[in-house]
């Protein structure tokens, strides 16, 4: 049974997010799955920049926003401002959800929720070589991701070799330069890379010739959308999981953070 919501009022539950480029993806997820549960919350995406990142936390903390959701470019730096962050954030380095539990601020990382959850919906992972493409916080999640999903070996390339080198080090993964990309043997591709967002959306990390090499494809970029590369893989007959999938995931298990409520299946059907 679908409950009516309350009016907004003093009761009201606020939970925002905040990036230097915001959309109103989340705002379009969450606010409707709260007026189908009936329950006295709001969502706002707010801009916030570098500098006003501090600003924005203590506001989280002074005002008891319950949740907050972090995006580019603060999903590293905000880890600074809070008291506690679990330990799979901590382990990929980066925040993308941040609790407010009484004035005690925790950080959470749901990426690697979306992105393994998916990728198993589209391509089985396990025992097959995965080539991740990116050096940052996606690219990190995205390891995480395919190795809880058991890949057999997780590639890491991206426009520094350095960097691919020293994150492979850490996760146990190896680096390879971005021109073997195509040879490299792998079975899925998962862009964790900006390349493709609006408003570059004909840009591709891989050429066509490239993307027949593989068997998936996956794209963390959500908007569009459909990524020119997603569309790219269709088109030659891969498995594409396309990063619009990936952001819903993640944000239904901001949700249940949140709220501590899990939608029933009736509710998300259709997301």
């Amino acid at each position: 049974m679908i409950m009516q919501p309350k009016p907004i009022g003093k009761d009201t539950v606020l939970c925002i997010s905040i990036s230097e480029r915001p959309s109103n993806f989340g705002a379009t997820l969450f606010n409707p799955l709260f007026r189908k549960m009936g329950m006295d919350y709001v969502y706002l995406p707010v801009k916030v920049g570098p500098k006003g990142l501090a600003g924005a936390i203590a506001a989280v903390r002074a005002l008891g926003i319950r949740g907050c959701g972090v995006s580019m470019p603060h999903k590293i730096s905000v880890m600074r401002h809070l008291d506690r962050v679990h330990p799979a954030a901590r382990r990929i380095g980066a925040v993308n959800t941040i609790v407010n539990q009484n004035g005690r601020l925790v950080g959470y990382n749901t990426d690697y929720i979306g992105f393994a959850g998916a990728v198993k919906e589209k391509y089985p992972v396990s025992k097959k070589a995965v080539l991740v493409y990116g050096t940052g916080g996606a690219a990190r999640a995205a390891i995480l991701a395919m190795g809880k999903l058991g890949a057999r070996k997780i590639f890491v390339c991206g426009r520094s070799l350095s960097r691919a080198r020293k994150l492979a080090r850490e996760f146990g993964a190896t680096p390879i330069r971005r021109r073997e990309a195509s040879g490299a043997g792998a079975q899925l591709f998962f862009n964790a890379t900006p390349i493709g967002m609006f408003p570059d959306v004909s840009r591709m990390p891989l050429s066509e010739k490239e993307i027949a090499c593989f068997e998936a494809i996956a794209d963390v970029v959500n908007n569009p959308a459909e990524t020119a590369l997603v569309r790219a893989a269709r088109r030659l007959g891969k498995k594409a999981v396309p990063g619009r999938r990936m952001s819903v995931l993640q944000g239904l298990a901001q949700f249940e953070l949140y709220t501590g409520k899990e939608p029933g299946r009736k509710i998300i059907a259709g997301l």
